[in-house]
């Protein structure tokens, strides 16, 4: 089968499909309005790579590396993204927000520490043992998303979107969570840390 990735170095508008770069390196490649569906990317190592207005569907891309790669609008759905440490991507001179979408993803035990993620998309992911610490999510949407065990610290959150989420942790006096929404009745968790009692 003919090595796509490594045969060139950029890439505009193309489809990957089922292709098995687990473990791989891949490096100083750029892929422009890609689409990359089925493939296998577990433990794989993006160096100085750039995505832009790409699309990741049903992909594994576990434990990936993202050194020093540069991701703008990209979008994972139906993807396994567990274990990734995202503040190792290229984040100089990013102006616009977030560069990310995920839609029904795994993205346990990953990390988006003291990142700015305005109006990043968290929807109707897992993303069990999350580290959002001093990150900036305001305009987030993380709409029916399970936040088992993450961390939120320092974090803002204001204007976020928690419709349909659950499993949060949130203490409201040690982040910003102005003109967040969520749903009456998970917000019952957000007293929980105030030391106070509810009764009735």
């Amino acid at each position: 089968m003919e090595d796509k990735l490594n045969n060139n170095n950029e890439f505009y508008d193309q489809s990957f499909s089922n292709i098995d770069y687990s473990k791989e390196e891949i490096t100083n490649k750029v892929f422009d309005s890609c689409h990359f569906e089925s493939c296998d990317f577990s433990d794989t190592v993006f160096r100085k790579c750039e995505f832009t207005d790409c699309k990741f569907v049903k992909c594994n891309l576990n434990l990936v590396k993202v050194d020093n790669s540069k991701f703008t609008s990209a979008k994972f759905t139906d993807c396994k993204l567990m274990g990734v440490n995202w503040t190792k991507a290229y984040w100089r001179g990013l102006t616009l927000g977030s560069p990310f979408e995920f839609k029904r993803c795994l993205l346990n035990s990953s990390t988006f520490y003291a990142l700015n993620q305005t109006k990043i998309v968290i929807e109707d992911c897992r993303a069990h043992d999350v580290d959002f610490r001093e990150s900036n999510l305001s305009g987030a949407s993380l709409a029916e998303t399970d936040f088992s065990n993450s961390l939120f610290s320092n974090t803002n959150l204001t204007g976020a979107n928690f419709v349909g989420a659950r499993n949060y942790s949130i203490n409201i006096t040690k982040n910003r969570v102005k003109n967040a929404k969520f749903c009456r009745y998970e917000a019952v968790s957000l007293l929980e840390l105030l030391d106070i009692k509810l009764e009735g």
